[in-house]
């Protein structure tokens, strides 16, 4: 099949083909309808997903690349620990990814408030917009304190206090925030 046709026949992005995957608002992934369960072609998928500067995500493998459908994010944190140190000042967040049940210490500086009042922050080293899960927020939201100046919310972590915003960091793409 050449260029044009396959074009016309599948909508192209930003000069990207389609996988032909779906991810949903809860973060599981789907290929032409069918729900991807298997854990190590996840991951794959994951380790090789980058965020293009105009929203886009797209899976990157060896010399082939396509964009991947949406709803929110394809990062979901399934789970929220907090872990202590010798004092509560030296406590700080866990969060687990869901599908790739990987951990990675939460950076409370990334935090905002989205549409619906979702709660979402930055993983893979801030790469990435990851949404709290329900399960996953009501962990974290028992640790949030209501600041009695200001009316604002805030997370102590490691001793810092750090207010939750009502809008994406501006690392994020525009396309992303909106």
């Amino acid at each position: 099949m050449d260029e044009d046709k396959l074009k016309a026949e599948f909508e192209y992005r930003d000069g990207f083909p389609p996988c032909l995957i779906y991810v949903d608002a809860e973060g599981d992934w789907y290929h032409k309808g069918a729900r991807i369960i298997r854990k190590d072609i996840l991951k794959i998928f994951y380790d090789n997903l980058q965020l293009t500067d105009t929203g886009l995500y797209v899976i990157k493998l060896k010399n082939e690349q396509c964009y991947i459908e949406v709803a929110d994010t394809p990062f979901v944190i399934q789970q929220t620990n907090i872990e202590t140190g010798d004092s509560e000042d030296s406590a700080y967040f866990l969060i687990t990814l869901k599908n790739t049940n990987e951990i990675e210490k939460l950076d409370p500086s990334t935090l905002w408030v989205g549409e619906n009042n979702v709660l979402y922050c930055l993983v893979r080293e801030g790469k990435f917009p990851a949404r709290f899960s329900r399960p996953a927020y009501y962990q974290l939201a028992t640790h949030i304190e209501e600041d009695s100046e200001n009316g604002a919310f805030y997370l102590i972590s490691n001793g810092t206090k750090y207010y939750i915003r009502n809008s994406p960091p501006e690392s994020l793409p525009e396309a992303i925030k909106s």
